[in-house]
């Protein structure tokens, strides 16, 4: 019996002869607990009827957790998204900085990642392998070379698995620098390369605001108070336009983009990502994608809309942040999920 490897045709990815369009989460610690707990955390996930699980698979994790989680996900059906770093850094025992996108790559990380790959490319649950989740650096030329070595040398041990970066896209994430979406040849430059297979995007625009950012880069740098303060006055300028949201979406079954905004300036530049992806000829998936609990807005309601436009703008893929399952993954910045706020009857439903 041949193996189901997720292939790509014409903009769209394929699983056997079908095409398969998908809605999967994201569960960031699924590599970082005991096996009973990893075992509960992916049936959660496939009784939502999610089909694509994505978490963290760098160093220091073992390849029998890997294997494991591999194992599990076969039984129920699922494809797997291991993304090889981060970042941020968070549950990785190295910082990415200029030195590593240039030299420090090419020791620890590249031998974990090639010894991963070579391991378990035979394993048709993975459905692609992420190189790095949320790249940012004030060169371009440091993410351009890093992702051509990086994804050439991975091709080579495993031809038959695809490969992606874990990009932002939208907006980018640092004000500014090379690699922000201001600058869209860069961003179709970088998915020129033929060993990248598929192109991802994040999208927080639903909730993306200046203050919003700035909440998040400090809690990210373990600034507790000045995130907070961020984080208040953000709740306290968006009661009107959170207000608005609401009697959109219960009114009119949709959203509006308040110009001049984070939103409407992140929706604007993921439409130029798809048409980068369809130029290319390349499937797009959102790797990550949230929607805030505090603003009081009905999530169901507005992931369903999102989800119908995702689709219908030719997105091939979409994984929502963060499953909360087994009180697991959790998310400090207000998009965590979970069972009870019932996402399942829509995800079905797609």
């Amino acid at each position: 019996m041949s193996k189901n490897f997720i292939k790509t045709k014409n903009g769209s990815f394929f699983s056997n002869e079908n095409s398969f369009r998908f809605i999967g989460t994201n569960m960031y610690e699924l590599a970082n607990v005991d096996s009973l707990i990893m075992k509960a955390m992916l049936k959660d996930a496939s009784d939502m009827g999610f089909s694509v699980i994505r978490f963290w698979a760098f160093e220091p994790m073992n390849k029998e957790k890997l294997k494991e989680i591999c194992d599990n996900a076969k039984e129920m059906n699922l494809k797997i998204i291991p993304v090889l770093a981060d970042r941020w850094g968070y549950l990785q025992n190295y910082k990415i900085d200029s030195y590593w996108y240039n030299n420090g790559y090419k020791t620890k990380y590249l031998n974990y990642v090639l010894d991963i790959v070579n391991n378990f490319k035979d394993r048709e649950e993975i459905f692609l392998w992420e190189l790095i989740n949320e790249p940012s650096t004030d060169s371009f030329a440091e993410i351009y070379n890093f992702a051509k070595d990086a994804s050439e040398k991975i091709k080579e041990s495993d031809p038959i698995h695809l490969i992606s970066i874990g990009t932002v896209g939208g907006i980018g994430d640092k004000f500014g620098n090379f690699f922000s979406r201001f600058k869209a040849s860069n961003f179709e430059k970088l998915y020129s390369l033929k060993s990248l297979d598929a192109i991802s995007i994040h999208d927080y625009s639903f909730n993306s605001t200046i203050l919003e950012r700035l909440d998040m880069m400090y809690r990210l740098e373990g600034k507790p108070n000045n995130s907070k303060l961020f984080s208040l006055l953000d709740e306290i300028i968006n009661f009107i336009p959170d207000k608005i949201d609401k009697f959109f979406l219960k009114k009119f079954k949709k959203t509006p983009d308040f110009p001049l905004t984070l939103r409407s300036l992140w929706r604007k530049y993921n439409k130029k990502d798809i048409m980068i992806a369809k130029k290319l000829n390349k499937p797009v998936y959102v790797g990550e994608v949230g929607f805030k609990k505090h603003s009081g807005i009905p999530r169901k309601i507005l992931l369903e809309i999102e989800l119908k436009k995702y689709f219908e703008e030719g997105i091939a893929g979409i994984l929502l942040w963060s499953f909360e399952a087994q009180g697991k993954s959790l998310d400090g910045h207000d998009y965590g999920f979970n069972k009870e706020d019932g996402f399942s009857e829509i995800i079905k439903a797609f």
